[in-house]
């Protein structure tokens, strides 16, 4: 083997730039008088993390700051290339014609000068941590170089990070004087299918809407993305009654979208617990590459037809790589509802202490605060009631129709009363809390309470009080007359008897 400086640079440069490492430039520009001397060992630190638009920051061999990153679980490898001697200044130039390939999908990776493969001496497989997606390499002996390549893939990683050249020591950044770093830190990224996917479920009355969201992230040395595909296998209790695509560029800008050019959707059959796919075509997927950075939305509008929950997984798809059950975005914080419930409207009629059930009552129900302990006197009163069921009217049962509501607090509000009942006065709480929930609302016939109705007269009073009257009055002028008469007749017996005298 012979170590010559002959112009070999670009072909490591390209490697290590596109991994996120240490940049095969930074090998040879090293300062004159620098040498890395014998330091006995050195180690090599593995930091595993998820490929996303932002950079950590310079590939220096410097510890970075990931706070925010999430870490990953993968195997690493450390294999040393054999008879390569960095205590003389030729093999430092001889560093930068080496190719690198392969080092793939756990394959194990190729170092090769001019064609020829270089031999390469591999420790055994390190896991990163799942709580830091670190790893340590250590004791490695000092004044050599090593290749570092992923050996077992991330759960559901689109492709394994690229192999890259690491050596120990390794040129540090001490600005004006030399320094040597014997303990390098590198950060090999992954694509991971569904990195940075969220699914958020939102749910009014009987009708619950979802939507995912899918980030178009840059792939591992510029691949394109050839498969994207979203997956929602809905439950039981939901029909899926429609949904809407729409993609927007890295700004705020919508990219147009047209169904059956761009993606396919599928169409709702009505039936219960249907699979939603999304996928793109590939005219779709010219608009996903050239918009790198933006992201993709997917709402799935669906009726809730039993009781069931909210809580729902997507599958993404990327380049034949699907999450892994339990990996994919799923809905945070799932909402329970229940089927069955209704309002029982029934009658109290007057004289009678047993209800009967009433219908032809009509009620609105609205979503309270689940810490609310009554009802406002109207819905109007309280802005932040939102209404969840129109017109609800009671049939010859007393009952609304069953209705499906997530657990919860509702103000019932009865909108038409019945003719010749009483209507429920303000908002009655109806808690939803399983199957068959539901309140009795009593309206009370009216008449049953002082004050309903003007007051009737006696029955037949008034007559008798004019009988009684009338008849008097005539007594009393026949008494009269009887007198007047009598008076009479004595004075005409009288007058005649004086006469004879």
């Amino acid at each position: 083997m012979v170590h010559t400086s002959s112009g070999r640079g670009t072909k490591l440069a390209a490697i290590t730039a596109a991994f996120l490492v240490l940049g095969a430039s930074a090998l040879v520009a090293l300062p004159a008088s620098a040498a890395p001397g014998d330091a006995g060992t050195g180690t090599i630190t593995v930091h595993k993390l998820e490929q996303r638009g932002t950079s950590l920051g310079p590939n220096d061999g410097s510890q970075l700051d990931a706070t925010g990153a999430t870490p990953l679980v993968a195997g690493f490898t450390v294999c040393s290339v054999d008879g390569l001697d960095l205590t003389t200044a030729a093999s430092w130039g001889y560093i930068a014609g080496l190719a690198l390939s392969g080092g793939t999908n756990g394959a194990a990776p190729v170092v090769s000068e001019n064609g020829t493969a270089l031999t390469l001496s591999c420790g055994v497989e390190q896991e990163t941590s799942s709580t830091t997606g670190e790893t340590t390499f250590a004791a490695l002996a000092a004044d050599r170089a090593y290749v570092v390549y992923e050996s077992t893939l991330a759960a559901n990683a689109v492709t394994a990070s690229q192999p890259t050249l690491v050596t120990v020591p390794y040129p540090g950044n001490g600005g004006v004087s030399a320094t040597w770093n014997y303990n390098p830190h590198i950060y090999p990224k992954n694509v991971v299918a569904g990195s940075g996917a969220t699914k958020v479920a939102e749910m009014v009355g009987d009708q619950i809407w979802f939507e995912v969201m899918l980030p178009i992230s840059p792939l591992a040395g510029g691949d394109q993305y050839t498969e994207m595909r979203i997956n929602d296998q809905l439950a039981p209790s939901v029909t899926y009654t429609r949904g809407r695509v729409q993609m927007f560029a890295a700004g705020t800008s919508d990219v147009d979208l047209i169904s059956g050019t761009h993606y396919t959707l599928t169409q709702p059959d009505g039936s219960r617990g249907a699979e939603v796919v999304l996928s793109f075509t590939a005219a779709g997927l010219e608009l996903v590459n050239a918009n790198i950075g933006g992201r993709i939305y997917l709402e799935i509008a669906t009726d809730a037809v039993s009781s069931g929950s909210t809580a729902n997984e997507a599958t993404i798809t990327v380049n034949g790589v699907s999450t892994a059950p339990g990996t994919g975005p799923s809905v945070q914080n799932p909402e329970a509802f229940f089927s069955g419930v209704h309002v029982r409207n029934v009658a109290r009629n007057k004289g009678v202490t047993a209800t009967v059930p009433l219908a032809g009552a009509q009620f609105v129900l609205y979503r309270a605060d689940d810490a609310a302990t009554s009802c406002a006197a109207t819905p109007a009163s309280d802005p932040y009631q939102v209404q969840v069921l129109g017109t609800q009217t009671s049939d010859s049962s007393g009952n609304t129709p069953d209705a499906v509501l997530a657990a919860g607090k509702y103000c019932v509000y009865e909108t038409v009363v019945p003719a010749g009942y009483k209507g429920l006065a303000g908002g009655m709480m109806l808690t939803v809390s399983g199957a068959d929930s539901s309140i009795e609302v009593v309206n009370t016939q009216i008449g049953s309470d002082v004050g309903d109705l003007p007051s009737l007269p006696m029955t037949g009073a008034s007559g008798s009080v004019i009988i009684i009257v009338a008849g008097s009055s005539f007594l009393l002028a026949g008494v009269v007359l009887f007198l007047l008469r009598r008076r009479k007749d004595q004075s005409e017996t009288g007058g005649s008897m004086a006469g004879q005298g």
